[in-house]
């Protein structure tokens, strides 16, 4: 029963999606999809048209843009320090070469 509902539910959700009825739209209609249409005529794009960059940071908005910030004052970052492993062995401690 429960499989028969849940085929029941996936099949009214997959019919009743909009993307199903939705017209694809033929842009080979528009006047801009002539041979004969000027794209130079076109006024450039204003305002909120443009996109905006959310990337980039106003920071003349910040404590520290003011004249009167003292960058003196800041805190000394505390640097970690690490130790890298050494990839040079000592091969005389070998058994190898007491061997020979």
């Amino acid at each position: 029963m429960k499989l028969l509902t849940s085929v029941a539910l996936s099949a009214v959700f997959v019919f009743s999606s909009a993307s199903a009825f939705a017209d694809i739209p033929d842009f080979s209609k528009t006047s801009a999809a002539k041979s004969s249409y000027d794209f130079s005529k076109n006024q450039p794009a204003t305002g909120n048209q443009l996109q905006q960059d959310s990337s980039r940071h106003d920071f003349s908005k910040t404590v520290a843009a003011s004249k009167d910030y003292q960058f003196s004052k800041n805190d000394v970052e505390a640097r970690e320090v690490t130790v890298s492993p050494s990839i040079q062995h000592d091969f005389s401690t070998t058994t190898a070469l007491k061997q020979s």
